[in-house]
C-alpha cells in the first residue's frame, strides 16, 4: 500500500469516530480520485456514519420559489441574473397560488417548507407571504425563507412573521462569479442567529472548475455556521449562463462531496443534503427538496410544469430506494417559540 492511500484511509477512519476533521485531513479527501478504492471507502464510512448522525432517518422539505424577476446580483451561476440574460419581464407568484402549493406539500408530508425569492423581491412582501403561510400551515411545521442578505432588524422581522429558520450560504466563487461580498454574507448569517432564528446552509453550488482548496475552505465555514443543515450541492448546468461551459459534476463525485462533508463535520448536523441525486443519497446525504414554482436552477416559470422540479414522493422513493427512513411529520429541531 502507497503512502497516500494509507494516509486516506488514516483520515477516514478517524472521519469514522464522529468528531470531525482537520482542514489538511478534509483538503487530502476531497483530493481523492472519485473512480479510486480510497473513494469508495470515504462514501461507505460517510453513509455509515451519517446514518448514525441521523439514526437512519431522512427528510424532504419543500422549496416554494416566489418570483423569477432579472436579479442584479449576477450569480454567474443563476438563471435569474441578469448577465446571464436567460429571464425576461417581472414575475411572481400570487398569494392565492402560494397558499395552493403548501396546501399540496402539507398533503404529501413535507418536513418542512421554503419560501424561496430573488434580491428583487420586496421585503416587505416576503414578510407578508410568510405570515399569510403561517396562518394556514401546521402549527409545528417549520417555515423556512431563502432571501438576500439582511439585517438584524430585518432577520427579526421574518421572525415575527412566523418564521422558523433561514438558509444562507457563502457560494462558491463568491465575491468573484456573484457581486456579493463574503463578508456580506457571513454578517448574514450572524444576524440570523442574533434573531433567534435557525440556518440551513451548504457548500453549493459546485462545478467541475472548483478545486478541492475551495470545497475546504467553504467546508469549514458551513462547520463552523451553526447550521442545522448542511452539505455538499452540485451546480446544475443551465444552458445559456455564464458558467455553462464548464458543464456539470458526475453523480459519482457528487456522492464522494457528500460524504467528505460528513467525516469532515463529525456528527453534527444530522441533516446532509445534496441536492437530490440518487449516488448522493446512497453515500450520505439525507435531505432532498421538492420544488415548485420558479427556480434558479430552471428556466420554466412553474419548475413543475415541464422543468426539474420533483414532487415530495419522488424524493421518498429515492431515499426508500437508498435504504433510507423518511420522517413522518414536521421536521425536529427548528424553533419554534
Amino acid at each position: 500500500m502507497d503512502k497516500f492511500r494509507s494516509q486516506i484511509i488514516d483520515i477516514v477512519d478517524k472521519g469514522r469516530l464522529g468528531q470531525g476533521l482537520e482542514d489538511d485531513e478534509i483538503l487530502q479527501l476531497y483530493s481523492t480520485d472519485p473512480e479510486s478504492p480510497e473513494a469508495f471507502y470515504i462514501m461507505w464510512a460517510g453513509r455509515q456514519l451519517q446514518r448514525q448522525a441521523a439514526n437512519n432517518i431522512a427528510e424532504v422539505h419543500a422549496q416554494i420559489g416566489l418570483n423569477g424577476s432579472p436579479c442584479p446580483k449576477n450569480c454567474q451561476f443563476c438563471s435569474f441574473a441578469i448577465c446571464n440574460g436567460v429571464r425576461q419581464g417581472k414575475l411572481e407568484m400570487p398569494l392565492q397560488d402560494v397558499l395552493e402549493y403548501i396546501k399540496i406539500y402539507q398533503e404529501q408530508g413535507a418536513n418542512a417548507i421554503l419560501m424561496m425569492v430573488t434580491a428583487t423581491y420586496k421585503f416587505e412582501k416576503l414578510l407578508e407571504m410568510g405570515a399569510a403561510a403561517r396562518a394556514v400551515m401546521d402549527k409545528e411545521l417549520p417555515l423556512l425563507a431563502n432571501t438576500g442578505d439582511m439585517s438584524l432588524e430585518q432577520a427579526q422581522q421574518l421572525k415575527a412573521a412566523g418564521f422558523n429558520g433561514c438558509y444562507h450560504a457563502v457560494r462558491m466563487g463568491e465575491g468573484v462569479t456573484t457581486t456579493i461580498p463574503v463578508e456580506r454574507r457571513l454578517e448574514t448569517i450572524d444576524n440570523i442567529h442574533a434573531a433567534g432564528l435557525s440556518l440551513s446552509t451548504c457548500v453549493e453550488p459546485v462545478g467541475p472548475e472548483h478545486t478541492p482548496q475551495e470545497l475546504t475552505e467553504k467546508t469549514r465555514i458551513c462547520i463552523n455556521s451553526g447550521a442545522l443543515s448542511a452539505g455538499v450541492g452540485k451546480r446544475i448546468m443551465i444552458p445559456g449562463t455564464m458558467l455553462a461551459k464548464y458543464g456539470q459534476l458526475n453523480n459519482l463525485v457528487a456522492g464522494r462531496n457528500v460524504a467528505v462533508y460528513r467525516l469532515a463535520a463529525g456528527l453534527k448536523p444530522r441533516l446532509n443534503c445534496a441536492g437530490g441525486t440518487d449516488l448522493a443519497s446512497a453515500m450520505g446525504a439525507n435531505l432532498a427538496w421538492a420544488e415548485m414554482g420558479t427556480n434558479p436552477r430552471d428556466t420554466e416559470e412553474r419548475t413543475e410544469k415541464g422543468g426539474r422540479g420533483v414532487d415530495i414522493a419522488f424524493c421518498k422513493k429515492v431515499f426508500n430506494d437508498a435504504g433510507w427512513d423518511v420522517l413522518e411529520g414536521p421536521s425536529p429541531g427548528w424553533i419554534l417559540d
